[in-house]
């Protein structure tokens, strides 16, 4: 599974897992040159609290086949296919009960390809570039702040 790319489940369920909140969160560490929640992401598992992902189709039949596990504000966002965190999403999902519901095991074979981890791990490096970038632009001042911290 591709980040930001659209993927069609074999239900129909047509979704996507989003990386804008954390593309927003670089671009105000970069507009304010201040970056302490960039440095408390270390990890790829990390990530996960800044992706979100879209229904972009089929959301009905989605719900209707998690309605046990879906509160009243994710049931909205996927109706109005705003962004619903990643983890919240993830817990839609139960490995037990998959066998009724296909979307379940296809997210989690997904979530747990290589491919998958290979987009986190370029998304990390991203991150840490657009850090190391941060702390040349700011000097000695943040490498002062690093070797304290460490």
């Amino acid at each position: 599974m591709y980040l930001d790319k659209i993927y069609v489940l074999q239900t129909g369920v047509s979704l996507k897992v989003s990386t804008m909140a954390l593309q927003e969160l670089i671009a105000r560490a970069i507009n304010t040159r201040k970056f302490p929640e960039l440095q408390s992401i270390r990890s790829t598992t990390d990530l996960y609290a800044y992706l979100s992902v879209v229904v972009c189709a089929g959301a009905e039949d989605l719900i209707k086949r998690r309605q046990r596990w879906i509160n009243h504000k994710t049931k909205a966002d996927l109706i109005a296919g705003q962004p619903v965190p990643f983890n919240t999403f993830c817990n839609l999902f139960w490995r037990n009960l998959d066998e009724d519901d296909p979307d379940g095991d296809e997210w989690q074979q997904l979530i747990a390809s290589d491919e998958f981890y290979s987009q986190l791990t370029i998304l990390l490096h991203k991150l840490r570039i657009a850090e190391r970038n941060l702390q040349q632009y700011n000097g000695s001042t943040m490498l002062d702040f690093n070797l304290g911290s460490a």
